[in-house]
């Protein structure tokens, strides 16, 4: 019996390794202050579209399957923010500003959540001729952070798949250089 309870135990810690196991992936670093880490979705990689090396960082996350949503990450240094640690700390005038230079150009309809961290996500949501796209804005360390989900097709984008950006977005780190 005690055997049985033995083994029982290291499957389970083993199981529990393994789900632990996830290896987080390097997107690139921001003015040699930060490495920006994630985890990607199952069945999708990312490539470094662009970076200066001074505050300005560009990914693409996509999968091979067509009919999955295309995914841009864009980190930049804003001085504009350069005091401001999260959206959260916005007052509604500033998010209104922000809210603004996307209507500037689009019909838009823009929303708020949290990533599952407790920071302030804006939500913002056009669909026109049969793209639609989702695109995510929020603040970190004085750092603009926009994530745009795209997908071309009639069906447009799930709430499935909108979850899943909150995930990348959530489990996305800052990393300080050492």
């Amino acid at each position: 019996m005690k055997k049985l309870i033995a083994i029982s135990l290291c499957m389970a810690m083993l199981l529990s390794c393994a789900a632990l196991a996830e290896e987080k992936k390097t997107l690139g670093t921001l003015n040699g202050m930060f490495s920006i880490e994630c985890t990607l979705p199952d069945g999708y990689q990312a490539e470094n579209i662009a970076s200066d090396g001074n505050g300005m960082l560009m990914v693409s996350v996509r999968s091979e399957d067509e009919s999955k949503p295309y995914m841009v990450l864009s980190v930049a240094f804003d001085e504009l923010m350069a005091d401001v640690e999260r959206l959260n700390d916005l007052d509604e005038n500033a998010l209104a500003m922000i809210e603004e230079t996307f209507r500037a150009e689009d019909s838009v309809e823009i929303t708020y959540t949290e990533t599952a961290l407790g920071t302030r996500l804006m939500v913002v949501k056009e669909k026109a001729d049969g793209v639609e796209y989702v695109d995510f804005y929020t603040v970190y360390k004085g750092y603009s952070i926009e994530f745009v989900l795209l997908k071309d097709s009639a069906e447009g984008l799930t709430d499935h798949e909108i979850e899943m950006a909150v995930r990348f977005l959530s489990d996305m780190e800052f990393v300080p250089a050492e």
